[in-house]
């Protein structure tokens, strides 16, 4: 049995991620791809990840991995319950809630979202050091 790949619409990162209980909608708060820290290692509190899929049938195990680019290292993953998706013509939406993420150094991290173990999307996310009360000093040059 030959399951297709979903496509994926949207892959996102955000503050916070409200349903509507009624219509079911969702709404993303505060999207971001850029967080900085005065000190490393870091730790961001929170964080959600949201992904809009279409084009799949069948059931499906969904993982999402956070990724040091530098060094290929994996630096947590989870995996939200099977989903199984009718057909097509659906799109599904997957909402995933981040805890405590670990920011070992400023620099470029990744969010992978895999289905049954195959690659669909990638989202960067920037991380850089802000000065503590530096007033705009960046010496790196960057921003």
């Amino acid at each position: 049995m030959n399951t297709p790949l979903p496509v994926v619409k949207a892959f996102l990162i955000c503050d916070q991620i409200i349903q509507d209980r009624q219509t079911g909608k969702m709404s993303l708060i505060g999207l971001f791809q850029d967080l900085r820290a005065d000190r490393f290692p870091a730790i961001h509190p929170m964080l959600w990840i949201y992904a809009s899929l279409t084009n799949a049938r069948g059931a499906y195990t969904f993982e999402i991995q956070f990724v040091d680019v530098a060094n290929s290292n994996v630096l947590g993953k989870g995996t939200p319950p099977k989903i199984q998706i009718p057909g097509p013509l659906e799109t599904t939406e997957l909402c995933a809630q981040l805890g405590n993420l670990q920011l070992p150094a400023p620099g470029t991290y990744e969010f992978q979202l895999l289905a049954n173990g195959e690659l669909l999307a990638t989202k960067s996310l920037r991380v850089s050091e802000v000065q503590a009360g530096a007033g705009g000093d960046d010496p790196g040059g960057e921003g």
